[in-house]
């Protein structure tokens, strides 16, 4: 049942999206971008006070989208109305979306590869692999992280994985939960699963949202090979720093984990010898990995890719269970958010109510006077503000990477490298280290109670300020000297 206040905020949004809706005209807006920019207002209210879940602000997009579209004229001000049948396929752009193909596709393959058990095996051999020192611990547990990035393509769904495995890891060595080695184990897992998502295209749901509006607008399309080259090393860069940072800035109970080898090596017996699926999601997955690092070869991009794998587990014969068996571990809610999100950014974009929003926010910061690498600066100041109020890093790219665009694109200028900008700016996206409800995936750890909110700051707050400074050395230097910027 719903509380006061959250009816309060849901009768508020509502009223202020039909008193937008029905404003004057406004300069520069044209009918359809000032219904665009109410549904945006209700929609980011609904995700920053999650007044309702996502699933629903999904529907609910699509649905205003749809009603005050149709009642808006064609072009600018006056005129005919576009009418609810033309408008709904803009409602539902999103859903034709090759941002939209592989997020739904890589939520199958996580069910898929879940299902089979495959990621505890690689999981405890990983950390069989790194030892039971302390230090040795943490590493593992980090690299780990970056290593399921190639075969669980959801970052909720990996800490989800590493979550049991780190809270059985603290229970085998009898320490409590909320000892320091225990809650700083499952920080470190809320922490690195927003950064794992950077790591490659596949590995986090904002980079095929990103890439997406990148080349409908930008009219430049990056591979997977291409988004590893750019991002995997600004990636790995920060889970080293991090590691430093949990390692050094806490004192643990002890040096060495006394049984912490016995407990992996119990888990592997319990495993047993590689199933029968499990040699099948391993073979899937492998040619699945190869053909996305080959895309300049066979040319197949990786959305195509990504629904042959899918088709590949479910086939009679090669795959690896039924339609029922997958549906069961995929969140259908997810899906439904992505592609309601990405048809609001396309449709910011297509009314010109992104520029327009761009302009107001953006441009009287007159920064069409600085070089590219300037401009980043404060670009990347206000993005990471403005991050903080959102809840999930899907709904905040769905609501920044357009006004990016838009304002990049309302400053006229072809010289300006506008998609090496916009990939920079998905970057920032991810910067949800600081509290547990800024994303889904640090949520999963905190549930377990193993640490409070505060230890969670002590480590984000630092680790934040770092990330920020190594991106503007990745500015100026990397993705400089690769033509990004």
């Amino acid at each position: 049942m719903l509380s006061k206040k959250k009816i309060f905020i849901i009768v508020a949004a509502l009223a202020l999206m039909v008193g937008i809706f029905f404003l004057p005209d406004v300069p520069g807006l044209t009918g359809a971008g000032k219904a665009a920019l109410s549904v945006l207002v209700f929609a980011v209210i609904m995700w920053v006070t999650q007044a309702v879940s996502y699933p629903v602000s999904a529907v609910a997009i699509i649905a205003f989208l749809t009603l005050f579209l149709g009642f808006s004229p064609e072009q600018g001000v006056s005129g005919p109305l576009l009418g609810t049948g033309r408008a709904i396929p803009l409602a539902l752009s999103g859903f034709i979306n090759g941002g939209w193909v592989l997020v739904a596709a890589g939520l199958f393959m996580a069910a898929g590869i879940i299902h089979c058990g495959l990621e505890r095996r690689i999981a405890y051999q990983v950390l069989r692999v790194f030892g039971t020192k302390l230090r040795n611990i943490f590493a593992g547990i980090i690299a780990l992280m970056a290593l399921l990035c190639f075969v669980i393509p959801s970052m909720t769904a990996r800490s989800a994985t590493i979550t049991p495995i780190a809270v059985g890891l603290v229970e085998a060595l009898g320490l409590d939960l909320k000892s320091k080695f225990g809650s700083m184990l499952l920080v470190t897992v809320a922490i690195t699963s927003s950064v794992s998502g950077m790591l490659l295209l596949t590995s986090g749901a904002p980079n095929p949202v990103a890439l997406s509006f990148i080349g409908s607008q930008l009219n430049h399309e990056i591979s997977w090979l291409d988004w590893f080259i750019y991002a995997a090393p600004y990636a790995v860069s920060l889970l080293i720093i991090f590691y430093f940072l949990v390692t050094r800035l806490n004192t643990f109970e002890f040096d060495e984990a006394p049984g912490g080898r016995e407990f992996i090596e119990k888990k592997l017996v319990e495993l047993g010898p590689m199933t029968k699926k499990e040699k099948k999601i391993a073979i899937i997955f492998g040619v699945t990995i190869l053909f996305w690092m080959t895309q300049g070869i066979h040319h197949i991009d990786a959305n195509t890719v990504s629904i042959l794998s899918v088709l590949a587990m479910l086939f009679p014969g090669v795959g690896i269970g039924s339609w029922k068996d997958l549906c069961k571990r995929v969140d259908a809610g997810t899906i439904l958010l992505f592609g309601a999100g990405i048809s609001l950014g396309n449709v910011l974009l297509h009314t010109e109510a992104a520029l327009w929003l761009a302009e107001v926010s953006l441009g009287n910061l007159h920064l069409e006077h600085l070089p590219p690498l300037l401009m980043m600066v404060p670009i990347m100041a206000a993005l990471l503000i403005i991050r903080f109020a959102f809840a999930s890093t899907t709904s905040s790219a769905a609501a920044l990477v357009p006004t990016v665009i838009g304002f990049l694109l309302s400053l006229h200028n072809g010289a300006l490298p506008m998609w090496g900008m916009a990939f920079i700016a998905t970057m920032t996206v991810y910067f949800s280290f600081i509290l547990p409800v800024h994303s889904p995936q640090a949520m999963i750890p905190y549930a377990t109670q193993a640490f409070e909110v505060k230890d969670m700051i002590k480590m984000g707050i630092p680790f934040t300020i770092i990330s920020l400074v190594v991106l503007l050395v990745f500015v100026f230097t990397y993705w400089h000297w690769l033509g990004l910027i």
